[in-house]
């Protein structure tokens, strides 16, 4: 049992550290807690909270992936070097392509029940 809690221990001791130090994950982490909240605004169904839940967490996950990857090239050699650039590049561009697909999950779910709640006003 005390392997599993080390386990999550860990888990959180990273995610305090992306929260702390890095600004690109604590920017996702903001952005995330927002879509929950609009979520909740919203009153989204379930099968929709789980297409939410799938953006959202591949989002971080991937924002946490790529500052992994930048901060090991950057403790393997702080010299400037074509390779260690591509290899950031390609690391960014995943989190690129997940938030392409956040967006379009959001624009999914949250465009229809905004324009609603905007026309009562209108």
């Amino acid at each position: 049992m005390a392997w599993l809690i080390d386990r999550f221990r860990y888990a959180f001791a990273g995610i305090r550290y992306g929260w702390l130090h890095d600004k690109s994950i604590r920017w996702q982490l903001i952005a995330a807690g927002i879509t929950v909240l609009a979520g909740f605004l919203f009153q989204i169904r379930i099968d929709q909270w789980l297409w939410v839940a799938l953006a959202v967490a591949l989002v971080i996950m991937a924002e946490i992936f790529n500052s992994c990857i930048e901060k090991t090239i950057d403790y393997i050699s702080l010299e400037r070097n074509e390779k260690a650039r591509v290899i950031k590049d390609m690391a960014a561009s995943a989190v690129f392509v997940v938030s392409c697909f956040a967006f379009l999950v959001g624009v999914v779910v949250f465009l229809p029940p905004l324009i609603q709640w905007m026309t009562k006003w209108i």
